[in-house]
């Protein structure tokens, strides 16, 4: 309820926000808000729920989210066509406090047996702050030179240089904070000994390095390369999260009736792996039933291994730890994303970038320099094509097809390691690890009474 709250606050701020150093702070409020509603849920879920039945719940958990990003886009688009963006954050924030009003209606909070132990101020004075601060400093100073350099700032620049050296050695702090500092660590280090675990942990970094910098890029691809307007560029969201969001809900299904889930995600590893492929096709001039087969393809891939690999990652672990491995999965997801996104910008914009000089080299088009300069500043805006010939119009567009198609080939090594992975994961079924049945050991008298018996 207070990340909620903070969220609702955060929308609000997005809203009223007058200077982009204020839309970014607004955001990194929204940011802290959305990470409590997304990890809490799933968490209150291992709670109520068996792992046995979790898979169904957590199927109709990522339908859910699906659903919600089906119509966000359409939502964006009618706002910013009938009115202006900044209603959509008004219009965020009293949904997110109606939610606030049917949790504390419907959810019970239950009492632990912490409660009788810690104090409310203890259980504060326990959160990993150090970590925290230090994880937050980390990431910021890897993905700046991540996403900047070759484009913003040199690679070779003093500030691309001393941002990784940083970043770099405050991800050892971070690591030693959790190890032997922190009381109770955001990422416990312990888990990592299980190599189940570990291998579902390495899965998620590269789902989210693929799945979210596809979702920021694939707009890109219909507004800038296709031409289409923002609502018939919502449209093409459909099938991917519409698809994922029935594939969630048929593979949580499939999971609680069979009991075991990886031949689940196998199947949607390789399925969004095919997709990808088709991803190679896309250019200016494709048909948009095309476009449409591939998020197809990828939705199902997506569907069949979002929450899956949540039920994945409790199952190799111990019961106690399920709200840690739910977190931390949820963590090293978003931290692939923001990787993920940074990667694409640099890939796209140095591919970019690299194409306008052979095009100032060999200029038979005759687009000015002018123009060119302008493409520079503008990578990731609509380019205006009132002063290009049909001709440089398409040689324009096909420079942007190139910058993406580099882009999409990152992509088929992304998840062909989470497939790869995959055939590695040991599937015990619907249990955690501490709650399976030890191994019968054979009894030798009766070993022996069997024998005399067949003699």
């Amino acid at each position: 309820m207070s990340g909620l709250l903070i969220l609702a606050i955060a929308d609000i701020g997005c809203g009223v926000s007058q200077t982009g150093v204020q839309f970014y702070v607004c955001r990194a409020l929204a940011g802290i808000g959305n990470g409590c509603s997304s990890s809490l849920p799933q968490i209150i879920l291992s709670d109520i729920v068996t792992l046995r039945d979790r898979g169904r719940y957590q199927g109709i958990l990522g339908m859910s989210i699906g659903l919600g990003n089906s119509i966000g886009p359409f939502l964006m688009a009618g706002f910013i066509h009938g009115a202006t963006w900044r209603c959509f954050y008004y219009m965020l924030c009293p949904l997110n406090l109606l939610v606030i009003v049917v949790i504390y209606v419907f959810i019970k909070n239950p009492v632990k047996k912490l409660d009788n132990i810690l104090t409310r101020k203890e259980k504060f004075l326990k959160i990993d702050y150090l970590g925290i601060f230090f994880a937050t400093a980390c990431l910021t100073l890897l993905l700046i030179p991540i996403s900047g350099g070759g484009s913003t700032y040199p690679w070779n620049s003093p500030t691309i240089i001393a941002m990784f050296i940083v970043g770099g050695g405050l991800f050892f702090v971070f690591l030693l904070v959790e190890w032997k500092f922190a009381k109770l660590p955001m990422i416990p280090l312990r888990i990592f000994k299980l190599p189940m675990v570990s291998l579902i942990f390495l899965s998620t970094f590269f789902f989210g390095m693929a799945y979210f910098s596809f979702l920021y890029y694939q707009p890109y691809y219909f507004e800038i390369v296709k031409d289409k307007d923002i609502v018939h560029t919502s449209l093409f969201v459909l099938p991917l999260v519409l698809c994922q969001a029935v594939m969630s809900a048929i593979s949580g299904q499939i999971i609680t009736y069979t009991g075991h889930y990886i031949y689940v995600i196998i199947t949607g590893y390789a399925l969004w792996l095919l997709g990808n492929c088709l991803l190679l096709l896309w250019n200016e001039n494709l048909n948009d039933g095309v476009n449409v087969v591939s998020l197809l393809i990828i939705g199902c891939g997506v569907g069949f291994t979002f929450q899956p690999s949540m039920v994945a990652v409790q199952a190799q672990a111990k019961k106690a730890d399920r709200a840690v491995v739910i977190s931390t999965r949820n963590v090293i997801r978003s931290f692939g994303g923001a990787v993920g996104i940074a990667v694409g910008s640099t890939t796209v914009s140095n591919s970019f970038l690299t194409n306008i000089k052979q095009l100032e080299k060999d200029n038979t088009t005759k687009i000015p320099s002018s123009y060119l300069r302008y493409l520079e500043t503008n990578i990731y805006s609509r380019f205006d094509t009132s002063s290009l010939t049909t001709k440089q119009t398409d040689v324009v567009r096909l420079m942007y097809v190139n910058a993406l198609r580099n882009y999409f080939y990152l992509l088929i090594p992304f998840i062909a390691i989470c497939l790869i992975t995959s055939f590695f994961i040991k599937d015990r079924g619907l249990q955690c690890i501490d709650e399976l049945e030890p191994p019968k050991r054979k009894n030798s008298d009766t070993e022996s009474f069997v024998s005399g018996n067949r003699s």
